[in-house]
C-alpha cells in the first residue's frame, strides 16, 4: 500500500530577514530556491533532511494489539521509523519510501512493512506552501505541503490505512495527516 510516496517526509527552519527585505534589497540569487520570501518579511530555508515524526488518522487502530487504539500509527508499528524527505538546493529531493501493507499471499493475511525504492522530483516553495513533484509509472504527482516553524505537514482526505478488524488486518478509509520535521 502506498499513501502519496512524498507524504513520508518534509519540514522547514523560519528565521528572520531582519532589516533586509524584498523591498529593500533583492534576495542573493546564489539563495534562489532556499530561500522564499512571504508576506511578513520572514524566510524559510527548506533545504536539509526531515522525518517523519507523525503519520496522524481520522481513525484510530490497534496494529500492536495492546488494547490501546491510536490516531497516530508511529504509535502502534516502526513501519515507517526512519521515514525521510530530503531536500537539495537545487530544488530537488528523494525520500526513502516506507510503509505498512497487508500480505495477501499468506492465509491469513498478516500485516508486513514496505521499503520501496527511494522517489526523486523537483519542489517549488511559494509562501509557506510547499510542492514536490514527481513521475511514478508515467503518472505525475504533486504532494502539497504547509511549513510551519521546523515543520512540513500534509493532509489527505479519504486515503486508505491498515487496521485490524476481529483480529485480521484490512484496509480502512480515513482523513491522514502526515508531519516532517527537521533535523
Amino acid at each position: 500500500m502506498k499513501i502519496s510516496k512524498i507524504l513520508f517526509t518534509l519540514l522547514a527552519i523560519s528565521f528572520s530577514l531582519g532589516s533586509c527585505t524584498t523591498s529593500d534589497e533583492p534576495i542573493d540569487s546564489a539563495l534562489n530556491g532556499l530561500v522564499n520570501t512571504n508576506t511578513n518579511n520572514t524566510a524559510t530555508n527548506v533545504v536539509g533532511t526531515y522525518l517523519l515524526t507523525a503519520f496522524n488518522t481520522s481513525v484510530p487502530t490497534d496494529l500492536n494489539n495492546d488494547q490501546n487504539a491510536s490516531t497516530n500509527q508511529m504509535s502502534e508499528t516502526t513501519c515507517f521509523n526512519a521515514s525521510l524527505l530530503v531536500l537539495n538546493t537545487n530544488r530537488t529531493f528523494t525520500s526513502n519510501n516506507k510503509g505498512i501493507d497487508i500480505d495477501l499471499t499468506v492465509t491469513p493475511n498478516t500485516i508486513t512493512c514496505f521499503t520501496d525504492p527511494n522517489t526523486t522530483g523537483t519542489y517549488t516553495v511559494n509562501n509557506n506552501v510547499l510542492t514536490t513533484t514527481y513521475t511514478e509509472n508515467g503518472v505525475v504527482y504533486n504532494d502539497v505541503f504547509t511549513i510551519s516553524g521546523n515543520t512540513l505537514t500534509s493532509f489527505l482526505n479519504n486515503g486508505t490505512i491498515v487496521g485490524l478488524t476481529a483480529g485480521n488486518p484490512v484496509y480502512l478509509t480515513s482523513n491522514i495527516t502526515i508531519i516532517y520535521t527537521k533535523i
